[in-house]
């Protein structure tokens, strides 16, 4: 089966999908092993193993879809990956959508920052206006998922479906 038909299976089941984080192929391997439904490829964690650097922006739509890619030929389930700002503007954003499919990535998000980029979990950031990203979301050749870089709830997060939320990224490390 399609790991994007196994991904939309699960989003049909009720509760939250838990992905925890993996910076590359072995982590991801262990999260599937301990028998997880899906991977979630961090950003912040692709950056500091692929670039050495902290994820302000350094890893570019070549580091990341490389992370990408060899980590979604390991595993077997869904891979959802972290796709930073979408490289640039709309435009970018309809390649990188393209190219994250193309490697076997099940979904993706695309954070709403300004840049330069800061890693989700630090504060200081600041957000696009509503218009770049409903701009960046209407060019994208597929649904994908927007996610604003405001404050994620503490955990645990028993009322996350009360939310809205579907998915719930844990780091591995």
């Amino acid at each position: 089966m399609k790991t994007t038909t196994a991904l939309r299976q699960l989003l049909r089941q009720p509760g939250i999908i838990v992905a925890p984080g993996a910076y590359d192929c072995l982590t991801a391997k262990l999260i599937e092993r301990e028998g997880f439904p899906a991977v979630y490829m961090t950003g912040a964690g692709t950056a500091v193993t692929r670039v050495g650097k902290p994820d302000l922006g350094f890893a570019t739509l070549t580091e990341m879809l490389a992370n990408a890619s060899a980590m979604a030929s390991t595993v077997s389930v869904p891979l959802i990956a972290d796709a930073d700002t979408g490289y640039g503007g709309a435009l970018n954003v309809y390649r990188t959508v393209q190219e994250y499919a193309r490697a076997g990535v099940a979904a993706l998000h695309i954070e709403d920052q300004a840049f330069p980029k800061r890693c989700g979990h630090l504060d200081g950031k600041e957000v696009v206006p509503v218009a770049e990203m409903v701009a960046k979301r209407s060019t994208s050749p597929c649904s994908t998922t927007l996610s604003s870089t405001a404050s994620p709830p503490s955990f645990p997060c028993p009322n996350s479906p009360c939310w809205g939320l579907r998915w719930s990224f844990f780091p591995a490390v």
